[in-house]
């Protein structure tokens, strides 16, 4: 509402029977003009919206006016993206990397073709000017055995004997070479290899069954004997090559940059 000022109001003129009367009617029109005001500011009180407040509490503040909602999105790092690398059927997963009071130890998880030990030949570890030879491995107990149907999972720590850790210094190259399973006590030759194609589930898909005969510096003679149909015999003696062979080769490399300390 504007603002009046009572100084500016106007004399009206009044006229009666032909005759100009001119007559001060301020008293009357600031009444009016009061009247019309108080009327004015009753609606206005009415049509706004009113707050409730308790008594010995302080009014409810109004709500600021809602903003659209963001999606939270956590980015994938590079280090991220390379921490697991599958290869001629092995998946290698980076599951650890720190620095240990004798240097710098890594701890990987990979894929285990059949029930045979299978173990991981890690290369040179490569930071800065150093080049750096793996020390030792440890096999750790949670290992799920490939049975025919699935494959198997074999985690390991792989450690490397530093002298001075203060050199160790992100990005660290690491790689496997390859991996091998070497025989096992319990078994003869022949019988480790039946044992493999029986629990490699590449194998039970081929349908592949191989003759086995032993020769005296321990080596074997392996020779196709049956496969699915659904495959060439050129593919099925590419895959019982490869299983005979106990071996695969990679190689699966890393660029570890997170490093814990």
């Amino acid at each position: 509402m504007g603002i009046f000022f009572l100084n500016q109001l106007p004399i009206f003129h009044v006229y009666l029977k032909g005759k100009y009367v001119y007559k001060k009617v301020i008293s009357i029109i600031v009444v009016g003009l009061l009247v019309l005001a108080t009327v004015t500011s009753i609606g206005f009180y009415f049509s706004r919206p009113q707050e409730v407040a308790s008594a010995g509490s302080e009014p409810t503040p109004r709500s600021a006016p809602a903003m659209p909602s963001e999606e939270v999105v956590t980015p994938q790092t590079d280090s991220q993206e390379v921490l697991s690398i599958t290869q001629n059927g092995i998946t290698v997963k980076i599951t650890s990397a720190q620095v240990i009071s004798t240097g710098l130890e890594i701890g990987i998880c990979y894929t285990a073709l059949d029930n045979g030990e299978w173990r991981p030949l890690p290369a040179p570890l490569f930071y800065g000017k150093y080049e750096i030879y793996p020390d030792e491995i440890e096999f750790l107990a949670n290992e799920i055995l490939a049975d025919g149907k699935n494959t198997g999972t074999r985690c390991a720590l792989i450690r490397y004997r530093i002298g001075d850790l203060n050199t160790i210094t992100p990005p660290i190259k690491f790689s496997i070479l390859r991996f091998y399973t070497p025989g096992r006590e319990m078994y003869s030759p022949c019988e480790e290899l039946q044992q493999r194609l029986a629990t490699n589930p590449q194998a039970q898909s081929y349908g592949l069954k191989a003759k086995c005969e032993e020769n005296a510096d321990g080596s074997t003679n392996v020779t196709l004997v049956e496969n699915d149909k659904s495959i060439t015999m050129e593919e099925a003696q590419k895959a019982l090559n490869i299983i005979a062979s106990a071996e695969v080769t990679g190689n699966w490399e890393f660029t570890i940059t997170d490093i814990k300390k």
